[in-house]
């Protein structure tokens, strides 16, 4: 009797782990490489647990078959890396906006780690980078995601078939949708660095002895950083204001 019982509780709470733990483990903020794996997955079994007790209703019988009970296991498993995936993907906007912002300020060269990227960016996209997700913690924008994660078995129910072709437009949906975000972030600088290269090339050519280098490039570091000290508050503002409005998009 306990066995009969028992075994299906242990499998439903399978199915609802595998899920979570995939969006966890990919989630920005709460599934950076810089945050220890055991950390990450302590996280995705206590949220699973939490609910695993209202999705207890939706949750289909266990497979009679081995077969069976390995396809849905899969199947749960890339439904949450694919939706772990495009959330990612969103949050790459902050990487565009600051490697262009990088490279029209001047400061292309100096690099640093991202712990997003999990690799060397342009110290001013690791900085926009850790700032958008020191944002998502102060505005809340994390509840969303967990609330997202429930609310995904609304809109993909477990056992549903994953159709590729939905999930490759979804994709370039949303990579498309992270790019256009980026380069209208980083549109002011992109203008700045047009009529600061235009006047120094227009200098150049009515003063051939100017030593326009020399002169433009501390220039060029000075006004990119007072640019952007005073685009900063405005870029993250906007940045959030998109991640909850992709979210809520996407899981609901």
């Amino acid at each position: 009797m306990l066995d009969e019982k028992l075994i299906p509780e242990i499998f439903d709470y399978l199915l609802v782990l595998v899920r979570i733990s995939a969006l966890v483990i990919l989630f920005p903020a709460l599934g950076d490489r810089s945050i220890p794996g055991r950390i990450r997955a302590s996280l995705g079994a206590v949220i699973a647990l939490i609910a695993y007790f209202p999705l207890r209703d939706v949750l289909p019988e266990m497979p009679t078959t081995t077969w069976g009970i390995f396809w849905l296991i899969l199947r749960e498993f890339l439904i949450g890396a694919m939706l772990g995936t495009i959330v990612r993907i969103i949050l790459s906007a902050s990487h565009v906006a600051g490697t262009i912002t990088s490279f029209m300020s001047g400061l292309g060269a100096a690099q640093s780690f991202d712990p997003n990227q999990g690799g060397q960016s342009a110290i001013v996209s690791a900085f926009l980078s850790v700032s958008t997700v020191v944002m998502i913690f102060v505005t809340d924008v994390h509840h969303l995601m967990i609330l997202g994660l429930v609310h995904s078995y609304t809109k993909l129910p477990v056992g549903v078939e994953i159709v590729a072709a939905d999930f490759a437009y979804m994709a370039t949906k949303y990579v498309a949708s992270a790019f256009n975000l980026g380069v209208q972030l980083a549109s002011p600088f992109i203008l700045y660095s047009l009529i600061f290269n235009t006047s120094l090339g227009l200098i150049s050519r009515l003063i051939p002895s100017f030593q326009v280098f020399f002169i433009a490039m501390p220039f060029n570091i000075f006004m990119g950083w007072l640019l952007y000290s005073i685009l900063f508050g405005s870029m993250l503002t906007i940045l959030i204001k998109h991640i909850s409005d992709y979210l809520g998009e996407i899981l609901g």
